[in-house]
Order: structure tokens, then C-alpha cells, then sequence
């Protein structure tokens, strides 16, 4: 396994997101460097968010495992969302306006990852009291730096 914060991979991020009954859709891109690694079969992601995403000051850190994706974020903002296929999620999601209840809701989950980087392509629907809020995509590529 590659050491935990060793940069060793370009991390490409973008996020679609547009709330039910608006025909807008926010788009946000990110590039940094990150950490990519495999251990124990599972795919770990990490990498610090910016400004840009609205989650400045706060570690992401990637799950993938063969039937879940798990996405936790911590620092200045905390959250934990789980991406399973058929099964809603519910969990706490801190923002920069507060705490907010939420059920994520996978729509797809697909997962090309291998040792050498690749792409994960999650789409899922946040609920706000049980009522389809916002739909969301994260469409992420991952480049492992060779050394």
C-alpha cells in the first residue's frame, strides 16, 4: 500500500448537481494532487478539497469496495455518505450553512478503477425529509503518478 498523504496520483473531479423542479445545473471542477491506493481489495482516494468545492480546509477520503463506495469527509466540514446500489443511505451532511438530515439514493455506481488509476461514475439523489431534493453526479478520474 502506498503511504497514507503521499501525493502520488492527479485527481480530475467534477460534480453535476441540479435541485428537483430547476432546469439549472451547477457544475464545479477540481484538480489537485491526492493519494491512490490498494489495500486489503479496496481503493482508497484522498485528497484536500478547496474553495472551489465549498469544502475548503476539509480531507476527502475515497471507499471503493466491490459492492459500495463510501465518501467521508473531514476537517472543517464532516460528513459520511454511502453509495450502495438498491439501498438508501441516510446520514448527517455538514455544510457551510449547517447540519442537514439527508438519504442518499444511488442511481448508478460504476467503478473502473484498477492499480494504475481509472474512473468512478456515481450518480445519486439527495432527500430532504423523504422528498427528492437534489441530483447529483461525481464523475472522477484518477492518474497515478509514476515515480
Amino acid at each position: 500500500m502506498t503511504t497514507i498523504l503521499e501525493n502520488n496520483a492527479m485527481i480530475y473531479l467534477k460534480t453535476l448537481q441540479s435541485a428537483e423542479g430547476e432546469g439549472q445545473i451547477d457544475e464545479i471542477e477540481l484538480q489537485t494532487k491526492g493519494t491512490f491506493a490498494k489495500k486489503n481489495g479496496k481503493f482508497y482516494i484522498i485528497y484536500e478539497e478547496s474553495e472551489l468545492t465549498g469544502f475548503e480546509e476539509t480531507t476527502t477520503t475515497i471507499k471503493v469496495s466491490e459492492d459500495a463506495v463510501c465518501m467521508t469527509r473531514r476537517g472543517k466540514y464532516n460528513s459520511r455518505m454511502e453509495f450502495r446500489l438498491g439501498e438508501k443511505c441516510l446520514c448527517s451532511y455538514n455544510t457551510p450553512f449547517g447540519v442537514i438530515p439527508v438519504g442518499v439514493n444511488p442511481v448508478s455506481v460504476e467503478n473502473n478503477l484498477s492499480e494504475d488509476g481509472g474512473n468512478l461514475d456515481i450518480e445519486y439523489i439527495l432527500d430532504i425529509d423523504n422528498r427528492d431534493y437534489l441530483t447529483n453526479r461525481l464523475k472522477l478520474t484518477v492518474d497515478k503518478i509514476v515515480s
